[in-house]
């Protein structure tokens, strides 16, 4: 019968939150974000852990994610994978996010923090990998499906949550983006920060600008 493993990460760094800057040669950004996991196996969970996976944006529409340094374990037995890097991710704008889907075959490598054996990452060859999920400033939700050929398994992965629309980020983009400023021919304002269903109410009839725009109160 095969072993259950659930995912373990170990994170190299002991900051918390997400840190952004900017890579040496100034030619990417990388971003940490850090959030709950989980980790399903044969229809059973592991408990959630907070975890980090760094984002890099080499050039514009395309990612790399990098989820580091994870094991798997049942009970005392331990298994050392790696660390999973994913490259040229395309990103869709969707309004206040972006969305991503790929399928990719990988090489896991090995980890980059010290333990007692060896990292199995760079035996297991060729990884198929499915990744799909939403990434925004200040948020990063993906589910990643891992296909472990060697031990006749799938590792579904989760990472953050997938309530963008209800941040309250999101909320006051989204007001923002609904609101207007209202202007005279002569470039006065006359209305500001109002909603664009209203932006004309109580105003004498007369030509205003709103949104850039000539607009008619009769």
């Amino acid at each position: 019968m095969k072993k259950l493993f659930t995912l373990l990460l170990f994170c190299a760094s002991l900051t918390q939150g997400y840190a952004m800057n900017a890579a040496s040669t100034g030619s990417k950004a990388s971003k940490e974000y850090t959030d709950k996991l989980v980790v399903t196996i044969n229809g059973e969970s592991s408990p959630e852990q907070t975890t980090k996976i760094t984002v890099e944006t080499p050039k514009d529409g395309i990612m790399n994610i990098t989820l580091p340094n994870f094991c798997l374990s049942a009970g005392e037995d331990m298994m050392y994978v790696g660390t999973i890097k994913v490259n040229e991710i395309p990103l869709t704008a969707s309004g206040l996010y972006n969305t991503f889907t790929t399928n990719q075959t990988i090489q896991i490598e090995a980890g980059d923090i010290p333990i007692e054996g060896m990292w199995l990452g760079p035996m297991l060859g060729d990884v198929p990998l499915q990744m799909v999920g939403k990434i925004s400033d200040d948020k990063f939700y993906t589910t990643i499906d891992i296909e472990m050929v060697l031990l006749g398994q799938t590792i579904h992965v989760v990472f953050g949550t997938d309530d963008f629309g209800s941040s309250i980020h999101s909320a006051q983009s989204e007001k923002q983006m609904q609101t207007t400023n209202v202007y005279t021919l002569q470039g006065i304002l006359v209305k500001g920060n109002v909603e664009k269903a209203h932006a004309l109410d109580g105003l004498q009839k007369g030509i205003y600008i709103v949104d850039g725009k000539k607009v008619i109160k009769k």
